[in-house]
């Protein structure tokens, strides 16, 4: 009266797992030797051991930590030779335009661009001659002696082109056509310089003013009041916040510019972002002040911008769970990993429960994630019952 039965081994879920990661991330087309034979009837299975097979997506997304900031710092330094008579609180947001700091109570303000002003900018008043000591007794021989002419070409230059973009930008200067330093140009200066209640010479010191890429956020201050002014006198960071996110040098697989991530942010909110630039230098990874682990791996940095700046209101630093997007499987059925069975022949199958018995039904496996698989098989659709380990 007894019949053979087909033998199989259910295995734990790490076990499962394992197999998958051996055969390369998912058995996918495997082919089972034989179909599975029906199991002999059994009473029905503790309805908490079983599970339904489910139609979804599946992703191999991957999370990683990461730190909300403003990003790496730099130094502004000056090149006024006075002393530091005023300086901006830090978290203060400097714009176009606006005052970095004072030396001997004149402003030195930002600009926006990417040459500094390496020369001063206009025409400076030519001293009148000096008169003669005394008339020559006679008269030199021969004609007179012929004056050289003014050399009035005018300064041009990519300096040129910052301050007249800018000039323009502040509304002084209806536009900008060129390099050259023009009429129009000097009159701007001089309106500028009477916005800033400064004598209007239509002539910009170097040293009045600084260059940089954007506008800025005081991060920390470098100097006091009464320091000389030719140092290094503030941190600045950009003014949006982003995420820094560290990770190994050989786990980069779906980190590259301009993917969209999920953001878990510290305020409890979720977030969208965009991974803006990847390093290319692996460094050892730092602990604190502790020297690295020399078995840690290697690590790039990937810098995310927010989608939207008012998700992270509220709080400026802190760790955040970033949710990297990688391969998908769309619309297919999907059971957890502890639902499968490895059968002594090779494969996998699942145990189906019809009312008060249960079938073997061999499957294909596709892709793991999440503790879950996608499986396909004759007869298998979503609803079904499936026998899973506790």
């Amino acid at each position: 009266m007894s019949s053979r039965r087909r033998v199989v081994l259910r295995l734990p879920v790490l076990a499962v797992v394992a197999l998958a990661v051996v055969a390369g991330g998912g058995l996918a087309g495997f082919r089972y030797l034989d179909r599975p034979e029906k199991a002999v009837a059994a009473d029905g299975p503790d309805p908490a051991q079983t599970v339904e097979i489910t139609r979804t997506d599946l992703s191999q997304a991957k999370e990683v930590g990461g730190q909300l900031g403003y990003g790496g710092s730099s130094t502004v330094k000056s090149h006024s030779t006075g002393t530091i008579t005023w300086l901006p609180k830090a978290n203060t947001v400097v714009d176009r335009g606006e005052v970095l700091f004072r030396v001997d109570n004149k402003p030195v303000t930002l600009f926006f661009g990417s040459t500094p002003l390496f020369r001063t900018v206009g025409k400076t008043p030519a001293s009148p001659p000096a008169p003669p000591a005394s008339p020559p007794a006679t008269p030199p021989a021969g004609p007179p002696p012929s004056t050289p002419p003014a050399n009035d070409k005018p300064l041009e230059g990519p300096d040129i082109r910052v301050v007249k973009e800018n000039l323009t930008a502040l509304g002084f200067l209806p536009k900008t056509t060129t390099d050259k330093l023009t009429s129009a140009t000097t009159k701007a200066i001089k309106d500028w310089q009477k916005s800033l209640d400064q004598e209007p010479t239509g002539v910009i010191d170097p040293a009045s003013v600084v260059v940089l890429p954007g506008a800025v956020r005081i991060d920390a201050l470098k100097a006091a009041l009464g320091d000389p002014a030719a140092a290094d006198l503030l941190g600045v960071t950009a003014t949006d916040k982003v995420v820094t996110l560290p990770f190994d040098a050989d786990a980069a697989d779906g980190i590259k510019a301009g993917v969209k991530v999920k953001l878990a942010l510290p305020n409890g909110k979720n977030a969208a972002g965009t991974i803006r630039t990847v390093s290319t230098d692996a460094t050892p990874p730092a602990d604190g002040d502790k020297p690295s682990d020399g078995n840690k791996k290697p690590q790039l940095i990937a810098t995310i911008t927010l989608d939207q700046q008012s998700a992270s209101k509220g709080v400026d630093a802190g760790p955040v769970q970033v949710t990297v997007p990688g391969p998908t499987r769309k619309d297919v059925l999907v059971v957890p990993v502890a639902a499968l069975l490895a059968l002594r022949e090779g494969g996998y199958a699942v145990q189906v429960v019809n009312g008060t018995t249960t079938s073997l039904v061999g499957v294909q496996t596709g892709m793991f994630a999440d503790g879950n698989v996608e499986i396909t098989g004759t007869g298998l659709e979503a609803g079904l019952k499936v026998v899973t380990t506790s």
